[in-house]
Order: C-alpha cells, then structure tokens, then sequence
C-alpha cells in the first residue's frame, strides 16, 4: 500500500508539471495512463486508480526488462544462448528479474540479472560486504571493478551499482572458471549505468 501511495503522490505531481506544459504527445501511453489516474483520483475511485497503477509499473518493468534483456546478448564467444526469460516478480515486491541460459558443449550456465526488486535489496548488502565474506572464508573474485562471491561451487553472485544483483548458476559440468569466464565477458560497465 506504500507503493501505492508513492506511485500516487508521483503521478499527481507529474500530472501537475504535465498540464503545465503544451499538449502529450498521441502516442505517449504512459502520459495519458498517469493523467487517468489522476482524474480518477480526483473522482475518488481507489479501485480504478490502484488497477491503472499497477498497469503503469508493469509498463516501466517491461522496458526496464528490454534494456536488461540487451545486456544478456544472445552469443558470448564459445557461449550460445538460449531465450530470454523473464520472472513475474510482483509476489515478492516487484522488479525486473531476466535470464538467459548459455550453452557451450556439455557446459550450461544461466545468467541471471535482478533489478529494482525489493527481495533483492535485503541480499545485496550481504553479498556485498567483504568483511563478512572474509569471516565466513567464501572465495571471491573481482570483476569489472565489483566483488564477485562463489555460493558453493556452482553458483556466482555480483552486485553491480550497488544495486543490481547479477547471478550466475552452473549445471554439473560447468566448474568455477566457467563461471567466472562468462560473467567477465558480461558489460557489467554498462548494467551500472542502467536506470
């Protein structure tokens, strides 16, 4: 409900700076959607204005979805990848989780980008403190400027930003170097900058 009256209190001020300005553009779907909400919120209609939210988010995940899509590309070197996958994340609080999974002989490897998701944020700060990892003697690398952390032999995980959880998980014959190859060849440069 606290995103929810976020989101309200952010479309009644871009509707303010909107009606400001000339006329929306016609095909500006996202401007119209938040000029609805707030004449419904006017009407008081909380039905219609909590549907048309939610309807708003999912359309900033999906293009927040293709820009982390791009970032996943469909061949790295010896690497092929299979289709994009996109989770529903909306169960746990909303965000963007996309997948792909990369084939190289008997090798699989599914990279995993999680972005804006609340579920996310609690894990990150811990993958992201070193003095935690030093005490609890998992192996680390750097990459790209960020640490990168082994969970098991199979599985690596990497912050990017600050707030961008990259995850990389192994099949039986995928080894540690395999890992740590792939997610080298990942723009994490450019996944930082993403907004």
């Amino acid at each position: 409900m606290n995103l929810i009256l976020r989101l309200l209190a952010a479309a009644a001020c871009t509707v303010t700076v909107l009606s400001a300005r000339d006329a929306p553009k016609k095909n500006d779907l996202f401007e119209s959607g938040l000029r609805q909400v707030y004449e419904d919120y006017q009407k008081g209609d909380d039905a219609a204005v909590t549907e048309k939210l939610r309807i708003l988010l999912k359309m900033m995940e999906e293009k927040g979805a293709a820009k982390v899509g791009e970032l996943l590309p469909e061949i790295l070197e010896e690497w092929k990848g299979g289709s994009l996958k996109q989770e529903d994340m909306t169960v746990v609080g909303g965000g963007i989780s996309i997948s792909r999974t990369y084939l190289s002989g008997k090798k699989e490897i599914t990279a995993k980008v999680i972005k804006d998701s609340p579920l996310a944020k609690q894990l990150i700060p811990l993958i992201a403190n070193e003095d935690l990892l030093k005490l609890t003697n998992r192996k680390t690398y750097r990459i790209s400027g960020e640490t990168a952390v082994m969970e098991g032999e199979r599985k690596l995980q990497l912050v990017a930003d600050g707030r961008i959880l990259v995850e990389l998980t192994g099949n039986a014959e995928a080894e540690e170097k395999d890992l740590v190859a792939l997610v080298r060849k990942l723009d994490l440069n450019a996944l930082a900058k993403m907004k």
